[in-house]
């Protein structure tokens, strides 16, 4: 089994979460152990060095882009917000950086809808990030080409 680093929200909105379970039986099928820091690991320190240890074991990493934050006015930079948008977790944005700065191999995945910022941003980091959307059907099978190319990135280290 590899072990990967999963970035993902420990509480998911209930309209994502009712179909989120489905991807961890492909993890497994595909010969992934996720590991998360919240869910299947119990932090002991500051959370910066819990993620910063665990990603020491693991092979590498998937950032799941899910939204997290709401954002319905104010200003962005000068401009004033007309249209709400949705951002991930801060935690995404600091654990795709530190996997990306181990030269860990990272899948990068923003959910429809989440505003692509940060490292999420096309070009901002040499990875390629993905689209998905749990609510579409079939969503967990579409992430399957993308899980093999990490697995094979892994492979051929």
């Amino acid at each position: 089994m590899i072990d990967v680093f999963l970035s993902r929200p420990n509480w998911v909105p209930n309209r994502i979460d009712k179909h989120f379970s489905e991807f961890y039986p492909l993890l497994t099928e595909m010969g992934f152990n996720p590991r998360t820091i919240g869910s299947s690991e119990v932090p002991l320190t500051f959370p910066v060095q819990e993620v910063i240890q665990l990603m020491h074991k693991c092979q590498c990493t998937i950032v799941l882009g899910i939204p997290q934050i709401w954002v319905e006015s104010g200003k962005l930079k000068d401009k004033k917000i007309d249209k709400r948008f949705s951002l991930p977790t801060e935690w995404n944005q600091i654990e795709a950086t530190i996997s990306i700065m181990l030269n860990k191999p990272t899948l990068m995945m923003l959910h429809k809808g989440v505003a692509a910022r940060g490292v999420f941003e096309r070009g901002a980091a040499n990875v390629f990030v993905h689209d998905f959307e749990t609510l579409s059907g079939r969503w967990v099978e579409k992430t399957r080409p993308m899980l093999k190319s990490l697995r094979d990135s892994v492979n051929h280290e």
